[in-house]
């Protein structure tokens, strides 16, 4: 072959492994019970609609209150923490390994929040989440695993210093299931991440989950545990949301912070678009692996998610994301995995994940996109740091996420094809 014909023949075999071939059963076709994993939803609202009603409406379904207004209280416990140290591992860059393997310090703070769930007249749920909030290391590029030369020296972390911007991340119903340590449990190194490019990060878990496993009813992670509350008209959705509502209040508060965005994975990113739909307050919310419309097939909801909830029939999961960037100057960006195993897949779905994308962004003021990347694993991949990354700087020095920039996102597949 002659050199261009190679060039343009290696660049086909590199595209065309990109290309998913997996097929997913994957559609729901119609409203009511159908194949599994299709549930009763809303449908999407009639045209035109008061979309701040809405918004009011699903903040009441959520917290049990009539006014349509957030928690106002912050943290009920701020703790210092002593000699912290982090734990986990790029792993999705280093190939699997365990968490415990890799450690590092970082300057850690905990906020207790402590959330009331009235049930009934005799009960009351009450349940903690803790906070892990970690500060800025930008100072230098330190190595924060353990180094593959063995001669190559570690570089110190440089003294903390507080961000202007605060990234809440969320994490999700992660493996090991309940896990309770005294390190910060940074499955992808997503918050370290966060940390090393210059940003301050608030880390949320799942209630009962990592951090929240502790708990006065021995509940486990599975979140049916909240089934009993649900059944009683209990507002029990606020164990999930009202922690991170409370760190936004004492983020942009006490701590002065000039902005909030939102990040998380799978439940995280679920809790991501729910929070971004209540909350205007997040400038940026960046869901992963998190949700899709309830008319695409999906069998891996957990309780808090089905599409036949309450709050679903306020607002579905297309109209929350409308609400997460109704505004002017607000962002959505939606990150899915092509062949993910476990959680809304892109493979097969572009033609459909362009038609909501399309009618999200003719109802709002702000910017709404999905970004595909490659990846099959269940995971903050390389690439949706690379977004992160990118998102975050933008809107830290331009102040705003203009249209131009969010459509010419890296390594987003369905500009491809």
């Amino acid at each position: 072959m002659m050199p261009n014909t190679i060039l343009t023949f290696l660049a086909s075999v590199v595209h065309a492994t990109n290309v998913c071939t997996r097929q997913w059963p994957d559609f729901c076709p119609q409203l009511g019970v159908g194949p599994l994993g299709c549930v009763p939803y809303a449908p999407p609202p009639l045209q035109p609609t008061d979309w701040l009603t809405i918004r009011a409406n699903l903040i009441n379904t959520l917290f049990g209150v009539k006014d349509g207004r957030l928690p106002t209280a912050g943290p009920d416990y701020i703790i210092p923490v002593e000699g912290p140290t982090s734990q986990g591992c790029w792993c999705s860059t280093l190939g699997n390994c365990p968490a415990a393997s890799c450690r590092w310090s970082s300057n850690q703070t905990k906020l207790i929040h402590t959330i009331t769930v009235p049930v009934n007249s005799s009960f009351t749920l009450v349940l903690n989440s803790t906070v892990t909030w970690t500060l800025n290391t930008s100072g230098v590029a330190p190595i924060t695993y353990n180094p593959l030369d063995p001669v190559f020296p570690e570089v110190p972390f440089p003294p903390a210093r507080r961000s202007d911007t605060l990234v809440i991340f969320h994490q999700g119903h992660d493996q090991p299931p309940c896990l309770m340590e005294n390190p910060l449990i940074d499955f992808d190194g997503t918050i370290d991440f966060f940390n090393q490019l210059g940003y301050d990060v608030a880390n949320h878990d799942m209630p009962t989950y990592q951090a929240n496993a502790l708990n006065p009813y021995n509940a486990s992670c599975d979140h049916a545990f909240f089934e009993q509350f649900a059944a009683q008209g209990a507002p029990f959705m606020r164990v999930f949301l009202e922690p991170v509502v409370r760190t936004i209040n004492y983020a942009l508060g006490e701590l002065g912070y000039q902005r909030v965005v939102m990040a998380g994975l799978s439940g995280g990113g679920w809790t991501t678009v729910m929070v971004g739909a209540i909350d205007p307050r997040i400038a940026l919310s960046v869901p992963i692996a998190g949700s899709m419309p309830c008319d695409f097939q999906h069998s891996s909801w957990d309780f808090e998610q089905y599409c036949n909830s309450s709050w679903a029939l306020v607002a579905n999961y297309s109209s929350l994301y409308v609400l997460g960037s109704l505004e002017e100057n607000r962002t959505q960006v939606q990150v899915l995995h092509e062949q993910d195993p476990c959680c809304f897949h892109g493979c097969g779905r572009h033609d459909r994940i362009r038609d909501y994308n399309a009618f999200v962004r003719g109802e709002v003021a702000g910017e709404f996109v999905t970004a595909v990347t490659q990846g099959n694993a269940h995971e903050v991949n390389p690439r949706d740091k690379v977004i992160l990354g990118g998102l975050l700087e933008q809107l830290r020095v331009g102040g705003t996420l203009p249209r131009s920039y969010i459509d010419s996102l890296p390594f987003n597949t369905m500009r491809e094809w």
